[in-house]
């Protein structure tokens, strides 16, 4: 038997380390916008990029792949904000959730994008002319898509301003208030809960979020739901287009 030795090989074809590292960094976000996780991704890009055993030093590490993967999603967001209106570049990026595999044990209902389409459902039936928290209900899992160790702090930086400060507040929070539900969080941080204004409304998605996991549930499509959200924006800015009328405004 031939003796294989240790030292690493030079992948075939793949002469100049950087571009083999922006290969395979491509190929990666790929794969997480996929439903990988950052690391597995990269050992599976670097396999198919360049098709034999590449080693450590010249694996990129999983916050160039985040970089990456915000890159798309920033390029998405000009797109759309050059081709139509931020719920464009919002439903381009909640629709990736399509491709995000769950735990099928704590998620009948399927990928990511049909819980999101559920938990905006069941918040629809509690507060239907709530913009604001029901385009949180949609994106509150777009993290997924980045970093599934960070998806919150992930998916915050990736909707950027596409949503309104309350949005963003109540997607960053939803985590405390899930534990707030289960009786797990701190003294502090529940009587900080407590007094934000929005604290009914955070508890509201975070027992949407809890709900919506069920396999078959009549939600809408994200085109509908997009569909929605853009009604009741125009229609808030026309109520205050009336009211500003009557001021003389």
């Amino acid at each position: 038997m031939a003796h294989q030795s240790d030292e690493p090989r030079s992948p075939e074809g793949c002469g100049d380390p950087d571009r083999l590292r922006q290969r395979i960094v491509g190929e990666a976000a790929r794969g997480v916008t996929g439903g990988s996780d950052a690391r597995r991704a990269v050992f599976r890009a670097a396999r198919r990029v360049a098709g034999e055993w590449v080693s450590a030093d010249r694996l990129p590490d999983a916050g160039e792949i985040r970089a990456d993967v915000h890159r798309r999603l920033d390029a998405t967001e000009s797109l759309a904000h050059l081709t139509g209106d931020r719920f464009d570049a919002i439903a381009a990026v909640v629709a990736v959730l399509a491709t995000v595999r769950q735990n099928p044990e704590r998620h009948p209902e399927g990928d990511a994008l049909e819980h999101s389409l559920q938990v905006f459902a069941l918040v629809q039936e509690e507060r239907p002319y709530d913009e604001e928290l029901l385009t949180a209900a949609l994106v509150h899992d777009v993290g997924l898509v980045i970093d599934r160790r960070d998806p919150v702090v992930a998916g915050v930086e990736a909707i950027g301003d596409l949503v309104t400060p309350r949005t963003r507040w109540l997607v960053e929070s939803l985590p405390a208030a899930v534990a707030y539900a289960e009786g797990s969080l701190g003294h502090r941080a529940r009587k900080r809960l407590e007094a934000h204004p929005d604290f009914l409304d955070v508890c509201l998605l975070a027992d949407a979020d809890r709900r919506g996991r069920q396999k078959g549930y009549p939600a809408p499509t994200l085109t509908d739901a997009v569909a929605l959200l853009r009604a009741l924006e125009a229609d808030a800015a026309g109520d205050t287009g009336d009211a500003d009328h009557e001021r003389g405004w």
